[in-house]
């Protein structure tokens, strides 16, 4: 076929392309507004509540000052204090927990502190106690369910340092120092 052939057939076929765009071609097209609506996002927050929380050692209700305290296995301290909890989501549910960074050795590079950090970190339980919240051990529940849980909520912190099996099981840990001071409760939404 000769150019001239096949260029009036191109040209030809474009003109036909371009009439179509301006012709019977269009569908039909139509819209209605639909009744609105408004979504609101919940809420999940924990905070201090600005009350001082309070140390205590092996189930007495007399306040220690934890700076002073001289750790020996067979102890148990429990700090509590009272936190805000706000958690509002129809189909939320949220763990409140430890922070695993919590209980950190005095000095990282002390062999018996990281000893004395490990045997508290192991033995760390949370308490908490409110309306929304429920759960055992370590890990508990908040769920507002349709409505808010907005109060405030009595957490506590028990670290043991329970005796060991043998004798001098604890050893490593002897004369060891931690840090509390980034002692953190945590909200997490739980996902599904």
């Amino acid at each position: 076929m000769k150019k001239i052939v096949k260029a009036s057939i191109a040209a030809a076929a474009g003109v036909t392309l371009l009439l179509g765009g301006a012709g019977t071609f269009a569908t039909w097209n139509t819209s209605a507004t639909a009744q609105g609506a408004t979504v609101v996002s919940g809420n999940l927050v924990v905070e201090d509540a600005g009350t001082e929380g309070v140390w205590t050692a092996n189930g007495s209700q007399t306040p220690i000052s934890i700076d002073d305290y001289t750790l020996v296995p067979g102890d148990t301290l429990t700090y509590t204090k009272t936190m805000s909890i706000t958690a509002e989501g129809d189909s939320l549910q949220a763990t409140l927990g430890l922070s695993p960074a919590s209980i950190t050795a005095a000095d990282p590079t002390s062999a018996t502190d990281q000893a004395l950090a490990s045997y508290l970190t192991a033995n760390a339980t949370l308490g908490a106690t409110g309306e929304g919240i429920s759960g055992t051990g370590s890990t508990f529940t908040v769920t507002p369910g349709a409505g808010t849980v907005d109060e405030d909520v009595t957490v506590s912190v028990t670290l043991a340092f329970p005796y060991e099996d043998a004798d001098g099981g604890h050893n490593a840990a002897m004369l060891g120092a931690v840090s509390l001071s980034d002692l953190t409760v945590t909200l997490t939404q739980a996902t599904a």
